[in-house]
């Protein structure tokens, strides 16, 4: 039940999107972590982005006080983003420490197709706005964190400057950040 009521926090957040429950097609992945989902939230209108949430991801943690499910934004609809998730919840289930604010994951191809992008930062969840970024059940307290595409200068720029200051030049430019064609900003 715990995919469902995270999938309610989600739609609370964006009552006017349309949302689809989908199983990554690895097997690993359920072996891993079973019942993983990914969330896809179809925009609510036109020009809006689609929203990718893991869910089950936080089970990976069990032994952690909090646990962490994950958003991206993305321009259109790719099964490609599913099983991306669906790898990095698994990488996550086996490190150490789970990906926090500030993490660099290298993704070794294009987030998506026709992109520069080969890294994600995990940041806060920003665009989401106040509240979204915890979501407490009576299991646990789970953060809720954002999966940023950037190109690999970037990953560089955040490692030498720090994930803030990648934030800024975001900000200052006003970045599209799910548009698989963006330069960078360094």
């Amino acid at each position: 039940m715990r995919n469902m009521a995270f999938a309610d926090h989600l739609e609370r957040f964006l009552p006017d999107s349309s949302l689809a429950v989908i199983a990554p097609v690895r097997s690993e992945v359920e072996e891993r972590l079973p019942g993983f989902r990914v969330l896809r939230l179809a925009p609510g209108a036109a020009g809006q982005a689609w929203v990718y949430a893991t869910s089950g991801a936080t089970r990976s943690s069990a032994e952690r006080a909090v646990g962490a499910e994950y958003v991206l934004l993305a321009p259109v609809a790719d099964p490609a983003i599913v099983e991306m998730l669906g790898a990095l919840a698994t990488v996550n289930a086996d490190a150490e420490e789970g990906l926090g604010v500030g993490s660099i994951i290298a993704l070794g191809r294009p987030w998506i197709a026709r992109s520069w992008a080969r890294h994600v930062l995990v940041l806060p969840p920003y665009p989401f706005g106040p509240g979204f970024e915890v979501y407490e059940d009576e299991e646990r307290r789970t953060v809720v964190l954002w999966l940023v595409p950037i190109l690999a200068v970037e990953a560089q720029y955040v490692r030498e400057h720090g994930y803030e200051a990648l934030e800024q030049l975001i900000e200052r430019h006003a970045v599209n950040v799910a548009d698989p064609a963006r330069t960078s900003v360094v």
